[in-house]
C-alpha cells in the first residue's frame, strides 16, 4: 500500500465484511441467483457507525430497489419509510429510529425502522408511482424475509442455502399495512408465501394492532402540548380563532389529526414534498370540513383542496413539477415551480 489511506480504506472493507452475520448472495431462483441482496450486519462491531449503533441492520440491494432496516433489540417492532435520500437513507433512517426507540419505551425496550428507495420510478400518472413503489416495497420486504429463521412445530426453521454467523433469531416485525403512498398490502400476504410465524403479527401492529391515523394516538398527545401553551398565555383555543403554519397534508396520521382537534383552528400555511399550500385567512368552519374531506380521502393532497375556499388575495397552491420529482428521487437537485401571484388590488 501507498498511502494511509489506503490502509485506512481496505481496513474498513475487512471490517464489514468480517462484521456480516448473513447474506441471501447464494440463493437461487428458478435455477437463477436472485436479483436482490440482503445482507445481515452485527452493527456494533463497524467501525466508524455514527451513534446509536443497532443491534442488527439488513442491508438490501438490487437493480429496482436499495433498502435498509435497524434493529435494537432482538424483539424490536418499527414501520417501513418510503424514503426519497438515495444517497443517505441510512441517516434518515437512524434520525427516524431515535424517535421509535423512544416511542416503543413503554411498548417494548427498544425500537426499530426501516427505509428503502426505489430506482425506477416513473414520472406520472400517480397510480404507476404508487404501483412501482408497492413493487419495490415488496421486493425489499421479501428480501430480510430471505435470511430470516422461522418457527415450526420442531423449533427454529433456518433459511436455504445460508450460512449463519449468529444465533437463531425469529423476531422480524416491518410490515407496513398502511404506508402513506403503498396500497394496502395485508402482512398474511407476506406471512403466508413464507409460511412466516408470525403471521398476521408480522405487520406492525398487524389487523388487532392500533390504527395510528384512526385513533390519532400521537396527534391526540401533542395536542395536549399546544393547548398548554395557550393556556399559559390566557388564550382558550377551543372558542378563540388562532393561525397555524405546518409541514405536512391532511392524508398523514399526526399533521391530518392535529389539524382536525379544533374547528377554531385557521391553516394559512403548510408544504410537504409536493405542493405548497397557502390561505392567508381562511375562514375556520369551512376550511375545517375541507381538511376533513381531505383526510377521509383515499392518498389526499393539497392539490385535492377546492380552490374556492382558498381565501381572496395572494391564495396559492404550488405544485412541485413531475421532472423535479422524477430527479429528486435520483439525488438531484429538485427545484420547486413557483408561480407568481398577481398583486392585491389596493383599496
Amino acid at each position: 500500500m501507498e498511502s494511509l489511506d489506503e490502509d485506512r480504506i481496505l481496513r474498513h472493507f475487512v471490517n464489514a465484511v468480517t462484521s456480516g452475520l448473513r447474506t441471501s448472495f447464494y440463493q437461487v431462483e428458478n435455477g437463477q441467483p436472485k436479483p436482490t441482496i440482503a445482507i445481515k450486519f452485527d452493527s456494533r462491531k463497524i467501525d466508524g457507525l455514527p451513534l446509536p449503533k443497532p443491534l442488527y441492520e439488513i442491508f438490501v440491494y438490487s437493480p429496482r430497489v436499495e433498502g435498509v432496516h435497524l434493529r435494537f433489540g432482538k424483539v424490536a417492532r418499527g414501520g417501513i419509510r418510503w424514503s426519497d435520500r438515495p444517497q443517505d437513507f441510512r441517516t434518515e433512517v437512524l434520525g427516524l429510529v431515535k424517535a421509535q426507540q423512544v416511542k416503543n419505551a413503554v411498548i417494548v425496550p427498544v425500537g426499530a425502522k426501516g427505509g428503502f428507495v426505489p430506482k425506477f420510478l416513473p414520472l406520472g400518472p400517480r397510480e404507476a408511482v404508487q404501483a412501482e413503489g408497492t413493487a419495490a416495497y415488496t421486493l425489499f420486504v421479501s428480501s430480510m424475509l430471505d435470511i430470516t429463521d422461522n418457527l415450526g412445530p420442531d423449533g427454529v426453521i433456518h433459511p436455504d442455502n445460508v450460512i449463519r454467523h449468529d444465533n437463531d433469531d425469529p423476531y422480524l416485525v416491518v410490515a407496513a399495512t398502511r404506508a402513506r403512498r403503498l396500497s394496502p398490502i395485508p402482512p398474511t400476504a407476506f406471512s403466508a408465501q413464507y409460511g412466516f410465524w408470525l403471521g398476521d403479527a408480522f405487520a406492525s401492529g398487524g389487523s388487532a394492532g392500533y390504527d395510528h391515523k384512526k385513533m390519532g394516538i400521537t396527534a391526540r398527545g401533542a395536542w395536549e402540548a399546544v393547548r398548554r401553551h395557550f393556556r399559559e398565555m390566557d388564550v382558550d383555543i377551543t372558542s378563540t380563532p388562532f393561525t397555524v403554519a405546518g409541514v405536512g397534508d391532511m392524508s398523514g396520521d399526526v399533521f391530518g389529526n392535529g389539524m382536525l382537534r379544533e374547528r377554531t383552528t385557521k391553516l394559512v400555511a403548510a408544504f410537504d414534498h409536493r405542493d405548497i399550500f397557502i390561505d392567508p385567512n381562511p375562514d375556520p368552519e369551512r376550511s375545517f370540513d375541507e381538511r376533513q374531506r381531505l383526510f377521509d380521502l383515499s392518498r389526499s393532497s393539497w392539490q385535492d383542496y377546492n380552490k374556492d375556499y382558498l381565501s381572496r388575495g395572494r391564495r396559492h397552491l404550488f405544485a412541485q413539477r413531475q421532472g423535479d420529482r422524477a430527479e429528486r428521487r435520483r439525488g438531484s437537485r429538485c427545484s420547486v415551480s413557483m408561480a407568481r401571484s398577481s398583486r392585491r388590488s389596493r383599496s
